[in-house]
């Protein structure tokens, strides 16, 4: 089959301006000549990608893109729908089933991962996958996903953390490529002193992400919190915030400016979950401001205990609000000298150098 071009680039699904969508646009800035695929793309979104359109699937329809959790187990589906055997080069971002595509088919199939599909692999991590009627589906689609992988010429991770589930749960090595964060932008200083008077928390409002815990840790500590970001749970961060004694506001969507400035003056900002990498923490120390988090997965290694941040026991108030008090103290140079080496400088060198060891190799 003639092959349409030298290389594509392909990404799960475009549903926010989050993390996994900005190394997707990290990517095709990288490499500015390649094809763009993905799932779904949810209007409104827009990515910088050099002027190029993202070719989706099937599954980018409004009922589609409403109930993602309901179209796993056609996803595989989708991505073969795409075609064969189409391109010398093929890049995946993933993070479900991005690497059972068959574009590159004889080709070379390079997968960056964000983590292995979290819904079959960690649902004790994500609890969407952990019912008792979904292990059916579970095991067929870890076969599916296992088999997927053998196909795969290299594989790069986004942490020490996810490139051990790729050995453990597909048998397979990666290089460990950190995402790219914007550091310099969230790091942007102004002539007034940061104000340090609230806790932060910033992320999708997702179940697993604990966000609610925030206002009941500012409550325990009598500060006053903030909470950024959208998200399906979030009546339940609003009933909190309703419960808290102290202030709480709840931001929904703020624009980046508004972000960099709620970065900048908080005294802490809390992440009570466990991440693969976490691009969140990185933007609110390099604007100065310590962390506190889980002591698990991509934390270990964006977080240095003591000094850029602290890690608490475990995923409750009062643990949470005792590392709070220990980080506070940590604000300034400490996040932001941390913070410098995920710059996006850093993942463009990376991962260039990474693709073109790689170029016209095959599994």
């Amino acid at each position: 089959m003639p092959r349409s071009g030298d290389m594509a680039i392909l990404h799960e699904w475009i549903d926010a301006y989050a993390g996994s969508e900005q190394v997707f646009e990290a990517l095709t800035q990288a490499f500015p000549h390649a094809d763009l695929y993905a799932l779904s793309q949810e209007p409104g979104v827009t990515l910088d990608t050099g002027g190029r359109s993202v070719q989706t699937t099937f599954l980018d329809r409004p009922a589609l893109r409403q109930r993602r959790n309901a179209t796993l187990p056609v996803m595989p589906l989708a991505w073969r729908g795409l075609g064969v055997d189409k391109y010398d080069v093929v890049l995946s971002s993933h993070h479900a089933f991005a690497h059972t595509n068959r574009l590159a088919g004889s080709g070379t199939h390079l997968c960056y991962v964000h983590s292995p599909a979290r819904y079959i692999w960690s649902p004790d991590i994500d609890a969407r996958g952990d019912k008792w009627y979904l292990a059916p589906a579970r095991l067929a689609l870890q076969r599916i996903d296992r088999r997927a992988a053998q196909r795969v010429t290299a594989y790069a991770a986004n942490s020490r953390a996810v490139a051990d589930r790729i050995a453990e749960f597909w048998n397979r090595d990666a290089v460990v490529i950190p995402p790219p964060v914007r550091v310099g932008f969230f790091g942007e200083t102004t002539d007034a002193e940061p104000s340090r008077d609230y806790l932060l928390s910033v992320g999708r409002w997702i179940t697993y992400k604990n966000v609610h815990l925030v206002a009941e840790v500012a409550d325990r500590l009598g500060m006053p919190a903030k909470i950024a970001g959208r998200g399906p749970d979030k009546d339940r961060i609003l009933a909190a915030a309703e419960n808290a004694s102290v202030p709480v506001e709840v931001i929904e969507s703020p624009s980046d400016e508004h972000l960099r400035d709620l970065y900048r003056n908080a005294a802490c900002l809390v992440f009570p979950t466990v991440e693969d990498f976490g691009m969140v923490p990185v933007e609110a120390q390099s604007a100065g401001t310590p962390v506190v988090a889980i002591g698990e997965g991509g934390a270990l290694e964006t977080v240095a205990d003591g000094v850029s941040g602290v890690f608490a026991e475990d995923v409750s108030v009062p643990a949470l609000a005792e590392a709070v008090l220990a980080a506070l103290p940590l604000a300034g140079d400490g996040p932001r000298k941390n913070a410098a080496q995920f710059s996006p400088e850093s993942f463009h060198c990376a991962v260039t150098t990474w693709v073109g060891s790689h170029r016209g190799q095959t599994r």
